[in-house]
């Protein structure tokens, strides 16, 4: 899933490292920060660092809420058969 948010403006000279390129970039025209998937902490982080501008700040602050929400990576513990049995060992 792709998400998005609308910048107020663009930031100057903002460059997003090229291990995350396929998953987060801007369209100038229509001034919109997209984000394919899920966004982890460390990734927004490490966005969030590349700059000082507080208005991208908020807005990926935003669209890291926006893609936790709907994205978030369901993990092994929790889920299936085995947590039946789990509930039933772990005592309260």
């Amino acid at each position: 899933m792709v998400h998005f948010v609308t910048l107020e403006r663009l930031p100057d000279g903002l460059e997003f490292p090229g291990d995350l390129k396929d998953r987060i970039w801007i369209d100038p025209e229509s001034r919109k920060l997209y984000y394919r998937g899920y966004m982890s902490k460390t990734d927004f982080d490490r966005v969030s660092g590349l700059t000082r501008d507080w208005s991208f700040r908020r807005k990926l602050e935003e669209l890291f809420q926006i893609s936790i929400v709907e994205d978030e990576p369901k993990g092994p513990v929790g889920h299936g058969l085995l947590s039946l049995f789990r509930k039933k060992l772990v005592h309260s």
